[in-house]
């Protein structure tokens, strides 16, 4: 159980998590991560590179000479998920506690984005947040995550621009109790 919770660990505490995100798809430099979290201490970033190095979800693309110095640059060596088998033995306590950090980089990406686009409009930037309840069987469940993960698969090897904004897309999903009333 050790090396899953520390594969949770590394990938859910908040500075990697956005360390992660901030290299996505890329293969990027310390100072392109540092551009892209503003808000982090670049000292922080580099001794998170190092356990993201140490622990193989990052690797070393790349290093050549610039100014006389070492230049890295850093990309994911697979993607940042973590996978039911890493998440099966935890308890209901750590069960709670990454999907709070989880959820907690969810409500801080869009105090930024409400921030810094105030006044926002929902229709023209296309956001907004909203729940559904329904019924579906395992079968159609699976068939829905199926046609959404195609869908977005077709999105992530985008590139920027063509009018394209760099969005996020975030689903839970979790069985709810029946209800006494059908």
């Amino acid at each position: 159980m050790e090396t899953v919770l520390r594969k949770i660990e590394l990938v859910i505490h908040p500075v990697r998590f956005q360390i992660l995100r901030a290299i996505g798809t890329d293969i990027v430099t310390t100072q392109e991560i540092a551009d892209r979290l503003p808000d982090t201490p670049k000292s922080s970033i580099y001794r998170h590179l190092k356990l993201l190095l140490e622990h193989n979800l990052i690797v070393v693309d790349e290093t050549r000479l610039v100014n006389g110095i070492q230049e890295k640059t850093y990309r994911l060596d697979q993607p940042a998920r973590l996978s039911p088998e890493d998440m099966q033995d935890l308890s209901v306590d750590d069960h709670i506690r990454f999907f709070t950090t989880y959820a907690l980089t969810l409500v801080q990406d869009y105090a930024e984005y409400v921030t810094k686009n105030a006044p926002i409009d929902m229709l023209v930037d296309r956001t907004g947040y909203t729940e559904v309840t329904f019924y579906a069987s395992t079968a159609e469940l699976d068939t829905f995550q199926q046609e959404l993960n195609t869908a977005v698969m077709k999105l992530l090897n985008n590139k920027p621009g063509n009018g394209r904004a760099y969005r996020k897309l975030a689903v839970v999903s979790q069985p709810l109790p029946e209800s006494s009333e059908k």
